[in-house]
């Protein structure tokens, strides 16, 4: 039994296309062994709370890890604290078995391309995701579910209804005997960020390096983060899906439209 962890970066409202800040949305799945989500690497994420922060209870967030702020997160305004907490981090991340899957929308071209249709961002790097993991899913002949974090009640009934829209009836590429064969329910789990969950955690972390990576990509930009350069570094080297002969693009990574 497998679980994906989906984290999102970015703004779903097609209106801010044209806003260089908000041009793009990006969603990042981690598949994890489901007994290793609830047991290893919560167990092994841990061990890095308490020998940073002294608690398990806290919540590792990205947007409080950058400000250091609130408490205990001020901890990591110590330069050798923060480098020790990156590289526990990085090393989790090494040796934690998950396969990967990132999207990323320009809304802007989507907006030009599709000046008729037009799908909803978040649904539609949702729906590239899922196509992905159903596959990875029948690939390994087994099956698994989806949990997302929680983002509103208005957002999270639409997610909702979308997810058993495909459930139901599949897409173009893969029909609906895959996604009911390979999903273990047609509801999308929602949980909160504040119920800890280990997944959520460590997919949040790297969500803003791997869809920064594609947008780069995109623009022709380098990275400057060192640690974000460092994770997209492990997820090429052996954490994305890809095809046999070893290409991401397409299979672990899809850019959109």
């Amino acid at each position: 039994m497998y679980r994906i962890f989906i984290d999102e970066v970015g703004h779903h409202n097609l209106k801010s296309a044209e806003d260089p800040n908000e041009r793009y949305l990006g969603l990042m799945g981690i598949i994890v062994n489901q007994d290793h989500a609830d047991n290893g690497l919560t167990q092994s994420l841990n061990v890095i709370k308490i020998d940073i922060f002294g608690t398990t209870k806290v919540v590792l967030h990205r947007r409080e890890l950058i400000d250091k702020r609130p408490p205990p997160f001020d901890r990591l305004r110590d330069p050798q604290v923060r480098t020790r907490f990156d590289t526990l981090i990085l090393q989790l991340i090494r040796e934690t078995e998950f396969s990967a899957i990132t999207t990323l929308i320009d809304k802007k071209a989507h907006v030009e391309q599709y000046r008729v249709w037009q799908s909803q961002p978040y649904h539609y790097c949702l729906t590239a995701i899922l196509e992905r993991y159903v596959r990875w899913l029948q690939n390994a002949n087994t099956v698994g579910d989806v949990l997302v974090e929680s983002r509103g009640k208005a957002e999270n009934m639409k997610l909702e209804a979308a997810y058993k829209r495909l459930y139901k009836f599949g897409t173009e590429s893969v029909g609906p005997n895959i996604f009911q064969r390979h999903l273990s329910s047609n509801e999308i789990k929602l949980k909160l960020k504040s119920e800890n969950i280990s997944g959520l955690q460590i997919v949040d972390l790297l969500a803003n390096p791997a869809c920064r990576d594609l947008i780069c990509r995109l623009t022709g930009e380098s990275m400057r983060a060192e640690f974000g350069r460092q994770v997209v570094e492990i997820l090429y080297a052996s954490k994305y899906r890809r095809r046999w002969d070893g290409v991401v693009a397409g299979w672990g990574t899809k850019i959109l439209p």
